[in-house]
């Protein structure tokens, strides 16, 4: 993602979707696996064996189990990305 430029964004894969099934039990999604979803942490938060719950977060997927008021697409999910950022900033 181009548009956004912070040294603190990370992307990342998991060919064994090891990270996505820990991630999708820190979001309510326990036996499924999250994938194309955008995680935004408070400043200086650290994982454990488990990930901390994210202060913000939203995904693409149209999954049957995937919360429904976290899924943005196109411009919403961009405008959606940058107030999360900002948000963060701001503290």
């Amino acid at each position: 993602m181009r548009f956004l430029d912070d040294v603190r964004i990370k992307h990342f894969y998991d060919n064994n979707k090891t990270v996505g099934k820990i991630i999708a039990d820190s979001v309510g999604w326990a036996g499924n696996v999250a994938w194309d979803i955008y995680l935004f942490y408070r400043p200086f938060a650290e994982w454990t064996e488990t990930p901390p719950k994210p202060l913000y977060w939203m995904h693409q997927l149209t999954d049957g189990w995937a919360t429904k008021d976290k899924y943005r697409t196109g411009g919403d999910l961009k405008n959606e990305l940058f107030i999360s950022m900002e948000k963060l900033l701001s503290n």
